[in-house]
């Protein structure tokens, strides 16, 4: 089931200014996965392929992803 537009955050908005919220709850539409996820979630599966060494992972490679962990990182 997908979020509505108006009930999913909107995290890559203006990035340059950094005055988006993510936190690790907020929702997102993941477009490698094609599915709804938590920020949360997303680190997972990042952390996890780094971690084990999964470097073809798409989840390894996702720019989506490095996107919102340096959102993550900046707030």
């Amino acid at each position: 089931m997908r979020m509505g537009d108006n009930e999913q955050a909107n995290i890559m908005d203006d990035e340059s200014s950094r005055k988006s919220q993510v936190k690790i709850d907020t929702p997102f539409f993941c477009k490698t996965m094609q599915a709804d996820m938590m920020v949360g979630r997303c680190i997972d599966l990042y952390v996890e392929a780094n971690a084990f060494g999964f470097k073809d992972s798409v989840c390894f490679k996702c720019m989506q992803g490095m996107k919102i962990r340096q959102l993550l990182a900046h707030d």
